[in-house]
């Protein structure tokens, strides 16, 4: 494996947390050693979870913020260069950072620097991306809370209105996220999902990671 480090990220419900456990079981079939890291994991050493900010419109806590995650990002990066198997992370990279800092209202360019830094905080481990890109945010918010129903985490959907908001929402996080990824130089896998065809995502994905 050339890659130190597997990123699967996408919008909620969106296949990330199964497809980071179908890889740790590819690799570990083909005999490569690895670590899944999952969203969930108790102190999990890329969320800031001591320290809750209202805003990232003010810079103070814009700035805050920012120099918490490039500090967890350093720190992660100098222990995984050391260890002799392969990372698997799942959402915090592009969802839990760069989404929530999004509708957080943090500035666009601020962001995009922030982006940059976190990428080249990870380029020593030689990350490989697996992204799912939803081609309608709405859609997805109404598949998964058919699954998992309309209140779950910090989701509460009680109308109409509310799925159509949080459609647009995510349709603009979205987009400022592929654009950040598609001028990332990484081997990556983004698979457009609109018709949730598993299996041969888990193809493609497979195929993917076997080329790693």
């Amino acid at each position: 494996m050339k890659s130190k480090l597997i990123v699967i990220d996408g919008m909620p419900g969106s296949g990330k947390t199964t497809s980071a456990i179908m890889v740790s079981e590819q690799l570990t079939k083909l005999g490569v050693a690895n670590h899944c890291l999952l969203e969930g994991e108790p102190n999990h050493p890329l969320l800031i979870l001591d320290r809750q900010f209202d805003s990232l419109e003010n810079e103070e806590e814009a700035d805050e913020f920012i120099a918490l995650i490039q500090s967890r990002y350093k720190s992660f990066a100098e222990d995984k260069r050391k260890r002799e198997e392969v990372t698997i992370i799942e959402s915090v990279m592009l969802q839990d950072t760069i989404n929530t800092s999004f509708h957080m209202g943090m500035n666009r360019e601020k962001l995009r620097q922030l982006s940059a830094s976190m990428q080249e905080i990870l380029s020593p481990l030689t990350p490989a991306l697996i992204y799912y890109y939803q081609l309608n945010p709405e859609a997805q918010w109404r598949y998964i809370c058919g699954i998992r129903g309309n209140e779950w985490g910090p989701v509460s959907f009680t109308s109409d209105d509310d799925f159509r908001e949080a459609g647009e929402l995510w349709s603009g996080s979205q987009a400022f996220v592929r654009a950040i990824i598609d001028s990332w130089q990484v081997p990556k896998l983004i698979i457009e999902n609109s018709e949730y065809k598993w299996d041969e995502y888990r193809e493609r994905i497979e195929d993917f990671i076997s080329k790693q």
